[in-house]
């Protein structure tokens, strides 16, 4: 059950990277706009069109497109860490160090869920809207930035459920697929399969 419930999370995270990816081109298509606006108009006929709000909108957008792309980093083990002694640690002792990861970022990620949904439900409730000229109701931005990290929490539950069923029957390699840090064959071999020069 862990395992297609993983699989499903997967695909799922690849679709919210793409949603992720459309809001961040979304953005930077709002903000050249502006400056050709702005900047480009006032060069060639010496007046300038004022689009106030692109900053806020792509700043929107940049923090959902965030949080949707955080179960894609997970799912692909992503997220940076620090491996300086990592690569010199036996099996077990690298497996101890990825479960002890997981649960850090589990504990970090719920507490910023709980923090991000605080926010957006007070915002929802009473109408709180941007201090500015758009005045966007700020619920917008926040349900979906919330809603990515909650996505997230839920990957990180299911990665740790699948981390924990792995080292209890000693399946390391299960739990290295899973949390652990890709080596730089397997980042090399993942280059040559995206350039599409592998098998």
């Amino acid at each position: 059950m862990i395992e297609r419930l993983w699989q499903q999370t997967q695909r799922l995270a690849a679709w919210f990277v793409i949603a992720a990816g459309g809001m961040l081109l979304a953005a930077a298509i709002i903000v050249t706009i502006e400056v050709l606006l702005r900047k480009g108009f006032a060069a060639v006929f010496g007046w300038s069109i004022v689009f106030s709000g692109s900053d806020e909108i792509s700043a929107y957008l940049f923090a959902v497109a965030t949080a949707w792309s955080l179960p894609y980093a997970l799912v692909h083990r992503g997220h940076i860490r620090i491996d300086v002694l990592y690569s010199r640690l036996g099996d077990r002792e690298r497996c101890l160090l990825d479960l002890f990861a997981l649960i850090v970022m589990l504990v970090f990620s719920l507490v910023m869920f709980e923090r991000a949904w605080d926010l957006a439900s007070n915002s929802l409730i009473d109408n709180i809207r941007s201090n500015t000229p758009l005045r966007i109701p700020l619920a917008w931005a926040q349900i979906p930035w919330a809603f990515g990290i909650g996505l997230f929490c839920i990957a990180m539950l299911l990665a740790l459920s699948r981390s924990i069923k792995a080292i209890a029957v000693g399946d390391y390699a299960r739990l290295q697929a899973t949390a652990g840090i890709p080596s730089q064959d397997e980042e090399v071999r993942q280059e040559i399969k995206d350039l599409g020069l592998g098998h």
